[in-house]
């Protein structure tokens, strides 16, 4: 099912700067293919449903668990997130270049299943840098931050297990983006 060079997976801490980056490489590149996460958690005011998540209930997300329908999913802060396994398919099939975002449990998992994807983790310049963003987006509460940023430190002590790191600096978006382009279209 995996052609070498075809599925980029994309992981780091909340609040590094995931979907700026991907949403930039999608627009910029017809060939590279974001595939959109299913999740239960609420929608946040600056999302859309369909483009940034498939936002769904736990119900008819258990639904996908039972069908089969997912190639991965994992329970994050409380909420699920599935990789739905149809938006792979079509985009092999069209022989885009596909990019997954997961958390470092799904990494683990999309490995095992995809042999040949490439890792890349994407990590801010330190802590205090991660703690400041996550503040600035207020979307979280105060106990949501900690345990963000708890996790982060965990996630960041793991980030060996990846084929590339890249640290996204502030201010220095363009950069992250130029560097992950060329992972993915070389």
């Amino acid at each position: 099912m995996n052609k070498k060079n075809t599925i980029f997976l994309i992981s780091g801490p909340s609040g590094v700067g995931k979907d700026s980056v991907i949403k930039t490489l999608n627009e910029s590149n017809s060939n590279i293919k974001n595939i959109v996460t299913i999740t239960t958690r609420k929608i946040r005011g600056n999302e859309i449903h369909n483009k940034d998540y498939i936002f769904v209930s736990k119900k008819k997300f258990e639904n996908l668990i039972t069908c089969n329908k997912l190639i991965e999913w994992s329970e994050v802060y409380g909420n699920y997130y599935g990789v739905p396994k149809d938006q792979i398919e079509n985009n092999l099939n069209n022989q885009n270049k596909i990019i997954i975002k997961t958390d470092i449990q799904g990494i683990k998992k999309l490995k095992q299943k995809f042999k040949n994807a490439v890792t890349i983790f994407i990590m801010p310049p330190d802590v205090k840098t991660l703690l400041h963003r996550l503040k600035s987006r207020k979307t979280d509460s105060k106990k949501d931050i900690t345990k963000r940023s708890d996790i982060a430190i965990k996630e960041m002590g793991e980030k060996n297990i990846f084929d590339h790191i890249i640290i996204n600096k502030d201010g220095s978006l363009n950069n992250t983006i130029n560097q992950i382009k060329k992972i993915i279209l070389n």
